[in-house]
C-alpha cells in the first residue's frame, strides 16, 4: 500500500534556515505497506477477483501516502527507495522501526511475533547505508513511537508495548538521560499517540494520557507546553512531525492545528484517513535520522 518515510537530519540545515522547509531532511520510501503496494496487488494472485473494496482501500492509502510524500518533497526533502519485504506490511510504519540519534540505531523489538522479522530487515538497511552502530534490542519497545529524542533527553513510554528494561538499554546505548513517562489510559498505547515534541523545550500533549507523575516530569523538561484535549488526541492529532517551525499533522483536528498556528507554527494537514483504522497518521509513517549534537 505505502512505504515508510525516513527524515535524514544528518545533512547540513544551514542552507534551508529561514525557509519553510524542514531543515536538512531526506525522505526514504519502501515498496510495501499495510496491505501491499500497488505493485504487489498487480502481481499478487492472492487478491480475489471482485474485491473492489480491498482495491479501493489500497488505492486510497497509496494516494494519501503519495500526497504526504509530495508534502515532504515540497518542504525540501530528498526521496529514495527502501525495498520492503513480502509478508511484512507493518514496515510502512517507519517510526515503529527504530530510534536514530547520531547515526546510532537501536531497532524496535515489537511484542507481536508477527512483526519480529521487521527488526533485522531494518537493521540490514541501516548497515548497508553506513550507520555506525546498530542494535537488535533485548527488550520490547516500538522504536520512535515509544522512545522520542528531545535534545539531550529521551522521553520514553512506560506502557503496554514497552518493557521497563528497554529504558536502561536505550540509555546505555545512546548516552541520553531517559525520561520515563507512564501512560495511564489504555487508549494511548504508544507515547507518540499522546505526545508530540515540537522543539527541545516545547511539546504538545494530552494530559489525561499520563499519570500525575509523568505530567510533572513533562512540565520539568518542556517548560512550553500545549495541552491537547482527548478528542483531538484520539483523532491522532498528536501523531505529527515537527522541526520546531513547521508541523505536519493529519486533517482530522482543525482545533489543534489552529492552536499550533496561534503559537507561531506553520501547519500542513494532509488527509491520512486510510491509516486511521491502524491507529496511525503522519508521525507513524516517519522516522527521523538524527545527526550527533
Amino acid at each position: 500500500m505505502c512505504p515508510p518515510v525516513f527524515l535524514d537530519t544528518r545533512t547540513d540545515a544551514a542552507a534551508l534556515r529561514g525557509s519553510a522547509a524542514l531543515p536538512g531532511t531526506e525522505a526514504l520510501r519502501g515498496s510495501r505497506g499495510l496491505v501491499g503496494s500497488s505493485e504487489a496487488i498487480v502481481s499478487d494472485a492472492r487478491v480475489p477477483a471482485g474485491e473492489t473494496g480491498f482495491a479501493a482501500r489500497t488505492t486510497s492509502a497509496m494516494g494519501q501516502w503519495e500526497r504526504l510524500r509530495g508534502t515532504l518533497i515540497a518542504l525540501g526533502h530528498r526521496v529514495s527507495l527502501v525495498a520492503g519485504r513480502p509478508g511484512l506490511p507493518g514496515m510502512v510504519f517507519a517510526a515503529r522501526a527504530a530510534t536514530v540519534v547520531g547515526g546510532r540505531v537501536p531497532a524496535a523489538r515489537p511484542r507481536s511475533a508477527d512483526r519480529s522479522a521487521e527488526t533485522p530487515a531494518y537493521l540490514e538497511w541501516f548497515d548497508r547505508h553506513g550507520f555506525g552502530a546498530g542494535l537488535e534490542p533485548v527488550f520490547a519497545h516500538e522504536g520512535e513511537s515509544d522512545l522520542i529524542p528531545a535534545g539531550p533527553r529521551l522521553p520514553a513510554a512506560a506502557g503496554p508495548l514497552t518493557e521497563p528494561a528497554a529504558h536502561a538499554e536505550a540509555q546505555a546505548f545512546f548516552g541520553l538521560g531517559v525520561l520515563a513517562l507512564e501512560l495511564a489510559d489504555p487508549r494511548f498505547a504508544r507515547l507518540g499517540s499522546a505526545l508530540t515534541v515540537l522543539g527541545e523545550h516545547t511539546a504538545a500533549y494530552c494530559p489525561g494520557a499520563f499519570t500525575p507523575t509523568a505530567q510533572r516530569r513533562l512540565a520539568r523538561v518542556f517548560p512550553e507546553r500545549i495541552e491537547v484535549d482527548e478528542a483531538d488526541a484520539l483523532a491522532l492529532g498528536l501523531d505529527a512531525v515537527s522541526d520546531g517551525r513547521s508541523v505536519v499533522l493529519g486533517d482530522t483536528t482543525p482545533p489543534l492545528a489552529a492552536r499550533l498556528a496561534d503559537r507561531g507554527f506553520r501547519t500542513i494537514e494532509p488527509d491520512m484517513s486510510a491509516f486511521a483504522a491502524h491507529g496511525a497518521s503522519v508521525r507513524s509513517c516517519v522516522l527521523e535520522l538524527r545527526a550527533a549534537r
